[in-house]
């Protein structure tokens, strides 16, 4: 996936969960090719939407600027 980060032109915001073993560990790098945000969530792995939804909607709706 890293070599078509470049490709990516949408305004994007990297989110992740502190039990996300995988991503984690690229979050920054990944956020530093984009020249994006961050965020981390409280709970979760990789199915954080899943697991703390509600968090994870108002995390996203925040960066949106719509809470």
């Amino acid at each position: 996936m890293e070599p078509r980060l470049s490709q990516i032109t949408a305004r994007t915001l990297a989110v992740c969960a502190p039990d996300d073993h995988y991503s984690l560990p690229s979050l920054a790098k990944f956020a530093a090719a984009l020249g994006c945000p961050t965020r981390a969530l409280s709970d979760g792995h990789v199915a954080a939407p899943r697991q703390v939804p509600q968090e994870f909607a108002a995390t996203i709706l925040d960066w949106i600027g719509r809470t």
